[in-house]
């Protein structure tokens, strides 16, 4: 066993008590190949809600000197904010009493989805909203709602047209807050395979209003960062 590394019937202990039994068995199932994610729509012509946290927060896009506070979060790594925002993406995040306790992402044209192994690919006017997160300690504060009523709107303004994210099922905690800002499920992104290249299926929900204009493909040969 690796070494710090937690026996296999704990780490499943700690999932089922975040998750449930959900959890556990998707856990199971991703040590074996299969992945899935579900997605998730909204078209940004439509009004946004207006969500406010339960704490009072700052809501800003982060700047490059922000990189501290996004690493002292716990949730990624210097290299990893820099070479997103290299790339144009934009990381919006909450600030409470000064200190970062929430972010997520935004793509344009292309993104990295890591969980499935492969890359999504945006047509223009489409936003991908990935790598969401809140400290553990600020969960219940409605962080995440309220940066979204914030983000979207500046979004539309920006000529952007319909936002996709994509979350774990087994999430209760990721769907909500999304819901409460108008986002639908759109359908399922499904990865097959233990290798580095697995075969990618999407399955579009047929009674969709949200325009599916962009495809998951799989990974290169030599995958981004």
């Amino acid at each position: 066993m690796p070494q710090g590394k937690a026996p296999l019937w704990v780490r499943a202990g700690r999932v089922y008590r975040e998750k449930g039994p959900a959890g556990v068995w998707f856990g199971a199932l991703s040590r074996f190949g299969y992945r899935r994610l579900v997605l998730l729509g909204r078209r940004l012509d439509e009004p946004v809600p207006r969500c406010t946290a339960r704490v009072e927060a700052e809501i800003r896009r982060l700047r490059p000197e922000d990189e501290a506070a996004f690493v002292g979060l716990g949730a990624s790594d210097a290299d990893a904010f820099r070479h997103r925002l290299e790339l144009g993406h934009q990381c919006w995040g909450a600030w409470v009493s000064g200190r970062l306790c929430h972010f997520a992402w935004l793509a344009y044209r292309e993104a990295w989805v890591e969980y499935l192994r492969c890359r999504v690919v945006l047509d223009d006017g489409v936003v991908y909203a990935y790598n969401a997160y809140t400290d553990p300690e600020c969960r219940a504060w409605g962080l995440s709602a309220a940066r979204q009523s914030v983000c979207l709107p500046r979004l539309r303004e920006e000529g952007h047209e319909v936002v996709l994210a994509a979350i774990l099922p087994d999430n209760p905690s990721a769907l909500p807050p999304c819901l409460k800002v108008g986002y639908r499920r759109i359908g399922v992104v499904r990865a097959l395979g233990a290798g580095r290249r697995p075969r990618i299926l999407v399955h579009l929900d047929r009674d969709t209003a949200v325009p599916t204009r962009f495809t998951f493909q799989r990974a290169l040969p030599d995958p981004p960062r």
